[in-house]
């Protein structure tokens, strides 16, 4: 079985494109030649890869098959590649990092003191529903997964390292907070503060508000919590957002705060991986500061 990485890549780009002349465009080669490429990677796998019909390029059974390899395969090229090209550079290494809303808030000062320290290693950092990290990590297109517990781990490892609760921030004295919890049909009577249209904190409400068939009238969207709290202290709506990262404002009175009677807002913060023995060490290195600061936060808070 003979072939080569481009003729990988080609595959991949008809795949894509569902034609072979503009995968073709995409490799920047003529159509004959990645016809060639084609072919030679169907004599290799003994199968047949596309049916062509009146609508394009279809991938057969088996071509599914390899596309779904090809996936990881070049995955792990593209990062080997990535990985000696930091080598050259003094970068020894770099961890890909997906992440929720709720998880991210609470990075910055984990993920600044692991960068100081680790001065040649770089983090690669990206926003997504939780659900979506998992199949990331799962499909080897990010190293760590940062997640709440709600969501099925695909049979991946997982540590926990926090937890959190998402409550109702309000103006003081507002109505919901008279009550000691209120559901979400409840909250979503109210005009609403939201982080951003593609965030995963926005997407995930966006959704249990679908399921119960309720209209959720965003005034804004604004880049992160902070700028949220902001809003509902001047009076522009509720938000939606971590308890840690709320009780400051609320000590203060700037806002307060009610819970809501949801399960999902009660969540472990997850850590996954595909397997905690094969990281690389500086890895396992970036874990050990999120645990550290993890713990060092929850005493902090009970000291509050």
């Amino acid at each position: 079985m003979r072939y080569e990485l481009t003729d990988l890549r080609v595959f991949m780009a008809i795949a894509n494109a569902k034609s072979l002349t503009n995968g073709a465009l995409d490799m920047h080669m003529t159509a004959p030649t990645a016809s060639y490429r084609l072919k030679n990677l169907e004599r290799a796998m003994g199968a047949s890869l596309f049916n062509r019909t009146p609508k394009g390029m279809a991938l057969t059974s088996a071509g599914e098959t390899v596309y779904r390899y090809c996936q990881s395969v070049l995955s792990n090229i593209d990062q080997l590649h990535g990985e000696m090209r930091r080598y050259t550079s003094g970068v020894v290494g770099q961890v890909r990092v997906f992440a929720n809303s709720s998880t991210l808030s609470q990075l910055p000062i984990p993920l600044s003191r692991f960068l100081a320290a680790y001065p040649n290693v770089n983090i690669d950092l990206e926003e997504h529903l939780s659900d979506e990290t998992v199949r990331a990590v799962h499909d080897n297109m990010a190293d760590i997964g940062l997640v709440a517990s709600v969501v099925h781990l695909r049979g991946l490892e997982s540590i926990e390292y926090g937890h959190d609760e998402l409550v109702v921030i309000t103006v003081p004295g507002h109505p919901l907070t008279k009550r000691e919890r209120v559901t979400l049909d409840m909250m979503l009577q109210y005009d609403i503060v939201s982080i951003g249209r593609n965030s995963s904190n926005f997407l995930y409400l966006q959704q249990m508000a679908n399921s119960l068939s309720c209209h959720m009238n965003v005034r804004v969207h604004v880049p992160n919590f902070g700028a949220a709290l902001r809003c509902v202290q001047e009076g522009v709506g509720i938000t939606l957002i971590p308890a840690t990262l709320a009780r400051p404002a609320v000590e203060k009175g700037l806002v307060d705060w009610v819970r809501l009677d949801e399960h999902w807002t009660l969540r472990q913060q997850m850590i996954v991986v595909r397997s905690f023995a094969a990281l690389p060490d500086y890895v396992k290195a970036f874990i050990q500061y999120l645990q550290d600061y993890s713990i060092e936060d929850a005493n902090l808070q009970q000291g509050m």
